[in-house]
This record gives structure tokens, C-alpha cells and sequence, in this order.
């Protein structure tokens, strides 16, 4: 009875949650369609169907300043040289998934309606004015600007597509690391990713800032501040990294593989010791693999964030009640856990190495500096000789002779 009645619940959750999805996703169609798309698709003309709030927004963002008591149409005119010059240097620094959409646009010679309703991301796009919405044929749309497409379509080129491949793989592997570490101070992380990347010595650091400036804009993994980058789950940057300069040894050396699968948004280092925990947890409160894995994951904040044993079985306790044989026995799950965690304020190290004094395991080592270079590109024919790109190929795990016979 007791599990029909946790099923109940479970379902009732899920309708919930859908119900709830349902409504944002409606409430975001009339938001994007409460206007129309202009008929001519200049950026003027898409400008001035902006409020005066999103107006200044896009102002704020792009660097115009001096637009203080201009009108509305004042400060449109103001605006379209600044957002086609902000535009042209921003795109330099556009990911993968940026520049996808961008085509898709392009491709469409500027307009679309098939994105998701729900892509809250694109709101950044119009945060900008290289994108803009409305309705189109009672349908909500994205539309490219004219003078903004005309900018791209400069830009547009197979050298242009690896900067893009590049810009993806910096702020990937800048996820990663932090992912280990927490909190860099900006310098220390530009010179840690260089190495992974095989940057040139003519890599600058304003081109890596404008980067990741980009990246916290459109991904949730990484924040930064003035001084610090850091993982979304550090609750004090400042005060881990100041808890790191206490610690007399150096960051941990981590392999360009480690690096560059942290770096997936919602990672989990799915370790021995992990797996151990949240299994218990699926037997011990009844909870399904989601479950589990959220409540592994709050207890890796709490130790990462300098939280003591108490603050997690605290916690626990929130989840469920515990009998004192499966207390007894969740006791070692959690110092294995913890001692094998991959501390921040241990600069990447576990407790266990710390203790022990082997603080570079042997089967880490340091990035080959020219990994990056040797790494076949997204674009690039693939190595099998299929003649298909790599990203169409072998990148995803399937030899083009057995996708054939697939």
C-alpha cells in the first residue's frame, strides 16, 4: 500500500510539474507574439516594436551610453549603428549551438518559426539585437535583421566555422576545470585552459574574456564575477578560492578527457563511490534514479562548500527516516564518498590524496599541449575515410560502415 501511495504522489508531482511547464510555455507564446513582425525586417523597424524598456536593455548590453531623455525613436537611431557594430565583434565569439541557430535563420533567409516556444536562450539573442520576435502568420517567430544577416553572412565561412568549434572548446574545457576547482580568478583560468587547447602564444586574454563572457549568457554552468569565474554551485567564490591559497600545494593535473566531459552542463563524475551512495538511496527512501541522483548531488554541494558530516546527515534527514541499521550502514558510504571527492578547496585533490601525499594519481597527467591541434574538428573529413564529416561520422560513436548496414 505504502508504495502505491509513493506512486500516487510521484504522478501527481509529474502532472503538476507538466501543468506548470504548460502554462510558462503559453504565457511565453503571448509574450513573444503581443507583437508583429515588421513587414520590411530592417533592424530599425524591428527596434521601434521593442518596448522603451527592452529598448534600454539592449542599450545597456551592446555599451551605448549618452541616450539619457532621447525619445524612443531618438534612441532607435542611436541604437542600429551600435548593434551592428557590437554584433560584428560578437559573433567572433559564438559557440557551436549559437551558430546553428544562426544558419537556421539565415538559411531561412531570416525568419523562423520553429523554434520552441520554452527556448528561454533566445531571449538573450533579442537581448542584443541580433535577434529579434513577433508573430508571423499567428505564429510565434524569430527573425534576423537585415543588416544584422548581411553582418553574418560576411563572417560566414569554413575558417569562420572553426573559431566557432574553438570558442566551443574553450568554454568547455573552462566548464570542466572549474568543475574540479570551483573558482579561478580569471587569469589563473586562462592560463590553465591555454595548455588544454594548445593556444598560441597570440591567444589574448580579451579574446578568451569576451569568450566566456558570451558562455555565462547562455549556459547555467559557469558564473563569473569581476574578479572570480566559478561553478554555479560555489555559494562563496571568494571565500573558496581564499580557502585554496591556504592550501600548500598545487592544483590537481587532470587529463584533457576528465577536463572536457566536466564540461557537459548537469555533469555527474559517476565514481565508484558515488554510485554506492545513491544506489542506497534508491533502496533506502524508495527513490527512483532522478531522485537519488539530486540527493547525491546536494550532498556533494554541501562538502564542496566546506558543509561538515552534520550539515549531511542533517540534511538526510529532510529526505527521509532512517532505521538504525541502514544508518549504520550509509555511515562509510558517506566517508568514501567524501574522501574521494574531488575537493575545491583542495585545489581538485581528494582527501584521500591529500592524507596520503600522492596528490598526482598515475593514471592522471598533464594536458598534451598539442592535443588541441591533433583533435579532428567537427567539420573535418573523418579519419575512417568514410568521406562524411566527422560530426556526421565517427564523432558519434558509429564507424560509417556500420551506420550503412544500420
Amino acid at each position: 500500500m505504502a508504495e502505491q501511495e509513493k506512486t500516487m504522489e510521484k504522478n501527481q508531482t509529474l502532472l503538476k510539474m507538466e501543468a506548470l511547464l504548460k502554462e510558462e510555455t503559453e504565457k511565453r507564446k503571448k509574450q513573444i507574439m503581443r507583437r508583429e513582425v515588421p513587414e520590411k525586417r530592417t533592424l530599425e523597424n524591428g527596434l521601434m516594436t521593442l518596448t522603451k524598456a527592452e529598448l534600454d536593455d539592449i542599450r545597456y548590453n551592446v555599451g551605448l551610453s549618452g541616450t539619457s531623455g532621447l525619445s524612443k525613436a531618438e534612441l532607435v537611431e542611436k541604437l542600429v549603428p551600435a548593434v551592428v557594430k557590437f554584433a560584428g565583434e560578437w559573433f567572433v565569439s559564438m559557440f557551436d549551438e549559437q551558430y546553428q541557430a544562426m544558419r537556421h535563420l539565415v538559411e531561412r533567409e531570416g525568419l523562423s518559426t520553429q523554434f520552441r516556444p520554452d527556448e528561454a536562450r533566445l531571449d538573450y539573442f533579442q537581448g542584443i539585437g541580433v535577434v529579434l520576435s513577433g508573430a508571423y502568420h499567428d505564429k510565434p517567430a524569430w527573425y534576423m535583421p537585415d543588416e544584422i544577416m548581411a553582418e553574418f553572412r560576411k563572417l560566414d565561412s569554413s575558417t569562420f566555422a572553426k573559431i566557432v568549434e574553438w570558442n566551443t572548446d574553450i568554454f568547455r574545457v573552462a566548464s570542466g576545470l572549474l568543475f574540479y576547482y570551483g573558482v579561478l580568478d580569471h587569469d589563473q583560468l586562462f592560463s590553465k585552459v591555454k595548455p588544454y587547447i594548445g593556444a598560441e602564444d597570440d591567444f589574448r586574454f580579451v579574446d578568451f574574456m569576451r569568450v566566456m563572457m558570451n558562455g555565462v549568457c547562455w549556459h547555467t554552468n559557469i558564473a563569473m564575477s569581476e574578479k572570480y569565474a566559478y561553478y554555479y554551485t560555489v555559494m562563496d567564490p571568494a571565500k573558496t578560492w581564499e580557502a585554496q591559497q591556504s592550501v600548500a600545494v598545487g592544483y590537481a593535473k587532470l587529463p584533457y578527457t576528465k577536463v572536457y566531459d566536466a564540461g557537459e552542463e548537469n555533469y555527474i563524475e559517476a565514481t565508484d563511490a558515488y554510485k554506492a551512495m545513491a544506489q542506497f538511496f534508491m533502496r533506502a527512501f524508495g527513490a527512483d534514479v532522478l531522485q537519488a541522483a539530486n540527493i547525491a548531488g546536494e550532498i556533494t554541494i554541501l562538502f564542496q562548500n566546506g558543509g561538515k558530516m552534520k550539515d549531511v546527515l542533517k540534511y538526510i534527514g529532510t529526505v527521509g527516516t532512517l532505521d538504525d541499521a541502514l544508518e549504520e550502514e550509509l555511515g562509510p558510504l558517506l566517508m568514501a564518498f567524501h574522501n574521494s571527492l574531488r575537493l575545491w578547496a583542495f585545489k581538485g585533490h581528494t582527501p584521500e590524496e591529500m592524507v596520503s601525499g600522492k596528490l598526482d594519481p598515475e593514471e592522471e597527467e598533464t594536458p598534451d599541449m598539442g592535443h588541441r591541434k591533433k583533435k579532428v574538428g567537427r567539420n573535418d573529413p573523418c579519419p575512417c575515410g568514410s568521406g562524411k564529416k566527422y560530426k556526421n561520422c565517427c564523432m558519434r560513436g558509429t564507424p560509417a560502415d556500420e551506420k550503412d548496414e544500420a
